[in-house]
């Protein structure tokens, strides 16, 4: 709906018209259209398909190639390194130490006597068996066999020695000769203990008990007496 004012009337005595603003009318109307903007670009790709290729390449040629150094310093590595060292056990008599305990109860007829084996090496000792070594006794180890003495430990052997021929038991005077048979990792050895001097009073109160007090002792020996004066 349009508005009119009147104008005032000019010097000459005429009038002008006005006409105010001017409304839009029906249908007359444009919709506001919005239209979306360009797409945004990608980001710039670091590398190309033929850089990768070229880049992963090298790097396998780079590794190729320190592995190849290594393996051709190797052999001169391994010639100026010093070999591994392997821990060598000792031989068993060189780790078995043995100690004579004493005389123990036993029948009236045999005699029996404890003998302690000690190991002083890094690695444990079998005992195998023990033998008599000399005529007229045998011997009996009371238990079972073998028996493994730990490192740094000891066993305590029973041996029941019995008079088989008392001449043959008191040739070999009052010597107690046993032979032990040992074994380890490395070696099986059979020794002989030095049990002479303190099993000695003991062996000799079994052969005077066994043989009934004969004298079992070894004679001197000298040199032949002659029948005829030697002119």
């Amino acid at each position: 709906m349009s508005a009119e004012r009147e104008s005032p009337r000019s010097a000459a005595g005429s009038t002008a018209g006005f006409v105010g603003p001017v409304e839009p009318g029906e249908g007359t109307w444009t919709p506001l259209v919005l239209r979306p903007g360009p797409a945004p670009e990608a980001p710039p790709r670091l590398l190309t398909r033929r850089q990768k290729l070229l880049v992963a390449s090298f790097l396998l040629l780079s590794v190729l190639a320190l592995t190849a150094r290594h393996i051709a310093n190797y052999p001169e590595q391994a010639a100026n390194s010093p070999p591994p060292q392997r821990q060598v056990l000792p031989f068993p008599s060189q780790s078995v130490r043995f100690e004579y305990v004493g005389r123990v109860p036993a029948r009236q007829e045999s005699f029996a006597l404890e003998l302690a084996v000690h190991n002083a090496g890094p690695g444990p000792v079998d005992v195998l068996g023990v033998r008599q070594g000399r005529p007229g006794l045998t011997v009996l180890v009371s238990g079972w066999l073998p028996r493994t003495v730990p490192p740094g430990g000891a066993v305590s052997l029973r041996l029941g020695l019995r008079v088989t021929d008392c001449s043959a038991a008191s040739a070999g005077g009052a010597a107690l000769s046993l032979d032990v048979t040992l074994r380890n990792t490395r070696a099986m050895e059979t020794v002989r203990p030095p049990l002479d001097a303190p099993s000695a009073p003991d062996l000799t109160s079994m052969l005077r008990a066994a043989c009934g007090g004969t004298d079992y002792r070894t004679p001197t020996t000298g040199p032949p007496v002659s029948d005829k004066p030697v002119r």
